[in-house]
């Protein structure tokens, strides 16, 4: 289901109980952070802060904080559904999977009906800052945590294009304030964003840009796969909400914006100005990023609805935003990767010490060594290039049941045989890494060992049966047992 604007989106989580009202004055500083942290790890409702202090712009947190909302703002029933369900609208009659498909043209495609669509007006330009009106202060912008270097933009969307084919993409990072017209932008450094601002530094141009937030959740989905570099996000979006995005000119460059969002920061990157020394929280982790040099994004305007709502995503971890926007992505890279190597069946990220610093994949094993294989190409690819450590099982393993996945491990992998690592390039955002040094990964081998692999085959799995496990299911009333059937 297409959203018109997050409103709408607010209106059906309220009808439906996801939707909390907090009436009470509140600070930006900090108190809204952690309301919404202590929300989020009990998978609680999104949250709308309607009296922040100094502020008359409305907040939402927690907005797609469990997974049931994020299939909400897509319109699927799970979010393995998301995969299949663009499979079905981008055309079948070639070998690729849908990921590969969209790098071909629209027409090829089939994909022709979801690119976004230009309109001379849009409500986010209902109200328009210019000049000396501009001032990011009076937006409510949110420190989550006391050491950072100031309020920040987290749940807006910066969208970019390449300086050679004008093909958009966009980037998820914080964006902190510098004063009232300047931002800086704490990206990891190996984002699209990254990449075209590379390429319009060595030409000594300015890269025009805009900070999208609100409109259409499934926006923000979509802004988190990363897609081939001749894929447009808001082609993506489209194909996510299964309907175009109308799309407007900003009114200080010819960067287009989805015309129904709630805010635009409209501006530009200088090559002059250097970056600035920033600190905010690592992404999925329990500490602060080493402070960073950030760009600095120039405000040139600031355009919205009469009534705009402002989004900010705050870092739960396992439960919360980022946690649940990084499973989305996570099922939505799944047909990148089998493209890569046809024979993974599945993946699963868990963000725990930071976002993808783990990776389990379950593949087919047909031949001895065949995970040594497998890992090397997928790390080959950029979807999980910074994984640090990747753990391989054969292809009915539940690669999200940790507990077995380690049962696995300690069952199947030798470290003389089973462990083997890879030097890369270090994670931008990975402080185990040494500053200068390479980047270590690790896989371990967890599957059944084949003959050739070591000196006997490997023992068979004890497994009752699915005709036992039916039976005593069926029959678990008359054992008078209170213990579930299930355990």
């Amino acid at each position: 289901m297409a959203y018109k604007s997050l409103a709408d989106f607010l209106e059906e989580l309220l009808a439906v109980g996801e939707l909390v009202r907090v009436s009470a004055e509140v600070d930006p500083h900090v108190e809204i952070a952690e309301i919404t942290r202590r929300v989020a790890a009990e998978g609680g409702p999104a949250l709308l802060f309607d009296r922040v202090q100094g502020q008359s712009t409305a907040v939402v947190t927690n907005l797609l904080g469990t997974q049931g909302r994020a299939c909400r703002a897509v319109g699927v029933e799970c979010l393995d559904e998301i995969a299949p369900r663009i499979e079905s609208l981008v055309a079948q009659h070639t070998p690729q999977n849908w990921f590969d498909r969209l790098k071909m043209s629209p027409e090829e495609s089939g994909a022709e009906k979801f690119r976004p669509k230009p309109t001379k007006t849009g409500v986010c330009q209902q109200v328009v800052h210019l000049g000396r009106d501009v001032n990011i202060a009076a937006f409510p912008l949110l420190t989550a945590w006391p050491a950072e270097s100031g309020p920040a933009i987290t749940g807006g969307i910066l969208v970019t294009a390449d300086r050679q084919t004008h093909t958009r993409a966009a980037t998820i990072a914080p964006m902190v304030a510098c004063d009232e017209s300047h931002l800086a932008v704490a990206d990891a450094g190996d984002s699209p964003f990254a990449r075209h601002w590379a390429d319009y530094q060595a030409a000594g141009e300015r890269m025009p840009a805009a900070v999208l937030l609100g409109g259409d959740p499934a926006a923000t989905v979509a802004a988190t796969v990363p897609l081939p570099a001749e894929v447009d996000t808001y082609h993506m979006a489209g194909l996510l909400r299964g309907k175009p995005l109308d799309v407007v000119k900003c009114r200080t460059h010819e960067v287009e914006v989805p015309a129904e969002v709630d805010l635009v920061f409209e501006g530009y990157f200088d090559p002059e100005v250097p970056p600035t020394s920033v600190t905010v929280a690592a992404p999925g982790a329990s500490h602060y990023r080493e402070p960073s040099p950030a760009p600095v994004f120039h405000v040139a305007a600031i355009t919205h609805r009469s009534q705009p709502i402002f989004p900010a995503i705050v870092d739960g971890g396992l439960r919360g935003e980022a946690g649940v926007l990084a499973a989305a992505r996570e099922r939505m890279l799944l047909p990148a990767l089998q493209a890569a190597a046809p024979d993974v069946v599945d993946v699963h990220l868990p963000p725990l010490g930071g976002l993808e610093r783990f990776a389990l994949v379950s593949f087919r094993k047909r031949y001895p060594y065949h995970a040594r294989q497998v890992a090397a190409a997928l790390w080959g690819t950029n979807a999980v290039k910074f994984v640090r450590y990747l753990i391989l099982l054969d292809d009915d393993a539940n690669v999200r049941d940790l507990p077995r996945v380690l049962e696995r491990v300690g069952a199947n992998a030798a470290p003389e045989r089973d462990l083997f690592a890879l030097d890369g390039p270090a994670g931008p955002a990975d402080l185990a890494d040494a500053p200068g040094s390479p980047g270590r990964r690790l896989a371990i081998d967890a599957t059944a060992k084949l003959d050739a692999e070591r000196p006997t085959a490997s023992p068979p799995v004890l497994d009752v049966g699915e005709e036992t496990r039916r039976l005593v299911a069926s029959r678990w009333g008359e054992y008078g047992l209170k213990t579930p059937g299930g355990l």
